[in-house]
């Protein structure tokens, strides 16, 4: 349980470092059973939930089971168990470019245009 929230926590400091951008938070308790543990948003990706998981940790049937229904109901969900995965899974949604960090300018710019829309 310790090594998943180490997890969490650092996923959420990271989300967090990008300011305004993105809105991040720990899902500590819902109505419905086997929510994912992260929410999270930025203009770039629209919503995601991320579900942390110890390393060698199973990831339960349900879990699996709600990850893939939030994502076909159109809110991608991914588990996670390390941070390489988290990495990865960054890459995958365009907030890191290679190895890099994301070139802030375009969610700066994605950001803006959300606020102006809504202005």
């Amino acid at each position: 349980m310790q090594e998943e929230k180490g997890l969490q926590t650092k996923i959420l400091k990271d989300l967090r470092s990008l300011g305004k951008y993105c809105v991040a938070f720990k899902i500590m308790k819902t109505s419905d059973n086997k929510i994912p543990d992260v929410f999270f948003s930025t203009s770039l990706t629209g919503g995601i939930f991320i579900e942390t998981k110890k390393p060698k940790g199973p990831i339960e049937k349900g879990q699996t089971t709600m990850i893939h229904k939030l994502s076909v109901c159109g809110c991608q969900s991914f588990s996670c168990y390390n941070w390489e995965e988290w990495w990865d899974i960054k890459k995958s949604l365009g907030l890191l470019d290679g190895e890099s960090l994301l070139d802030r300018e375009s969610l700066i710019k994605a950001h803006e245009r959300n606020e102006k829309l809504l202005s």
